[in-house]
């Protein structure tokens, strides 16, 4: 693996968090980025959340598993919607990006912090790294994590099993837990308020987070067959995780050129055209409602626009993924969802309260206030979310408990679609049918992206052992990872 020098202006952003006071600009920080050691380490931090946030949202969500989740759809550009992603979006600038920039920050910050006993920034440093490192297994499969970002030491570092990369993310979010609140030097406590772009150095929430990626990583091991539910449930009734929408991981962006939320950039550039919403998630929306300009679901009237002219001018309507086209007939993404400030979620008390109410499928009131947790966190009601559940397509019925659930989790992670797609994988549902022109074998929807091409050329022995562990053993779309293999083949698809 290629791992580059960390460079501080990685992404060209320049972000301020309206929930931090920040005197300074992160593109005004006088940093020299060819000696990134001298950097401190809370202005490491400030690099990994801004790129990672920038490539989960954008590079791996947008532009890829959005399309496959069926929450939105492409119009020009077909490869990815039609499950043959360029491989210079899911290689370069997923994987290489993620690991030569974001992860390599993490371990360094963790490593300086350590160092000049900063312990709240040490902590930061391992549950970002988590982060990353449970995303990039979920994609990929089996990945680097426990030799990655090591440098000279190791140039061609080992890809972990999956089950391994995931016990190594819990094993990484434990430490931090346990070294949050340690005595740190009030200059540097200081200036990570101005860093932190997301908790702005309020550290028991960053405690919350690591328990809430905690949940993540069971989940995924709990389906792989390692059973986690008690710890599962044991975090859920802990006071040290999310509590309210107050409680949400996100990263808010600024109405600057360069600052903004990357996707606005993107739907309002010259590129505004490329995308539109999915007939699979707007019908779904729709429920029960038979006027298109009244969803059932008023969430629908964040997540898109209504259609602007001809036949179709008011409503909401969905095209089919995989089709070309029909762009003036079908709904723009939600202005009011994607707006210049429109925060990325990294994790929300919605999603926490989905995890409890999957633990109990036949519970309404958990079910109840997941979904509720959704329209506050959309700047709807709880009056909004109680007259939804009350259409019959939405309605809590305990037979059906695990796919309401599932199909309620997926609507809520819209705009977080790489969580969309593992959760899709894990549970089965939305019932999605595969895309118009699918490019896989069968039509199925992909398990999986592939590697990079850099490290099957550079890295071969130890990218080509980690493609044998995949079901079936090839470096495809359609292969499944260690967590994924109890699937039957057409498992999530109509």
């Amino acid at each position: 693996m290629k791992m580059k020098k960390l460079i501080i202006y990685s992404i060209g952003l320049a972000v301020l968090v309206t929930s931090v006071s920040c005197e300074k600009r992160f593109d005004e920080l006088n940093v020299n980025p060819s000696n990134p050691e001298n950097a401190p380490s809370q202005m490491l931090l400030a690099n990994a959340i801004i790129n990672t946030a920038y490539r989960i949202q954008l590079t791996a969500g947008l532009n890829l598993a959005d399309q496959w989740m069926q929450q939105t759809r492409a119009t020009t550009y077909m490869e990815e919607d039609r499950y043959s992603p360029r491989a210079g979006n899911v290689t370069n600038l997923v994987w290489s990006s993620l690991y030569s920039v974001s992860f390599a920050d993490c371990v360094l910050a963790s490593n300086l912090a350590k160092t000049n006993n900063q312990p709240d920034n040490e902590a930061i440093g391992y549950i970002l790294k988590a982060y990353i490192g449970y995303n990039l297994t979920m994609l990929y499969g089996d990945v680097p994590y426990t030799q990655a970002a090591q440098g000279k030491e190791y140039v061609k570092p080992v890809y972990d099993g999956q089950k391994v990369v995931l016990e190594a993310v819990i094993a990484d979010l434990d430490k931090a837990i346990a070294i949050i609140g340690g005595t740190t030097d009030a200059t540097v406590a200081e200036e990570l308020t101005k860093y932190d772009y997301i908790y702005g150095g309020k550290m028991q929430k960053w405690k919350k987070l690591a328990n809430g990626l905690k949940l993540r990583a069971y989940l995924a091991l709990t389906t792989g067959g390692t059973d986690k539910k008690a710890e599962i449930n044991a975090l859920l009734a802990s006071p040290d995780i999310f509590q309210s929408t107050a409680d949400d991981a996100k990263l808010t962006y600024v109405a600057a050129t360069g600052a903004s939320n990357p996707v606005f950039q993107w739907i309002t550039s010259a590129r505004k055209d490329d995308f539109r919403m999915s007939s699979s998630l707007v019908d779904y929306m729709m429920g029960s409602s038979v006027d298109l300009t009244n969803p059932a679901d008023p969430r629908l009237k964040i997540y898109a626009d209504p259609v602007a002219k001809g036949a179709n001018a008011g409503k909401y309507v969905g095209g089919k993924n995989g089709f070309k086209g029909a762009i003036g007939d079908n709904s723009t993404l939600g202005s009011k969802f994607y707006n210049a400030t429109s925060p990325f979620v990294f994790m929300s008390y919605a999603e926490v309260l989905f995890i409890k109410a999957e633990m109990d499928p036949t519970n309404a009131a958990n079910y109840t206030a997941a979904v509720t947790a959704s329209f506050v966190q959309n700047g709807l009601t709880a009056t909004d979310a109680t007259t939804a559940l009350l259409d019959p397509k939405f309605a809590f019925n305990p037979a059906k408990g695990e796919q309401l659930i599932a199909e309620q989790k997926w609507i809520a992670l819209y705009g977080q679609g790489v969580e969309a797609f593992n959760n899709w994988r894990r549970t089965g549902f939305p019932l999605l049918a595969p895309a118009t022109l699918a490019a896989t074998n069968g039509g199925t929807i992909p398990r999986r992206v592939c590697y990079n091409t850099d490290e099957l050329i550079l890295n071969t022995s130890n990218a080509t052992a980690a493609s044998g562990t995949l079901t079936p053993a090839v470096d495809v779309v359609s292969s499944k990872t260690w967590f994924d293999r109890n699937h039957p083949l057409n498992f999530g698809n109509k």
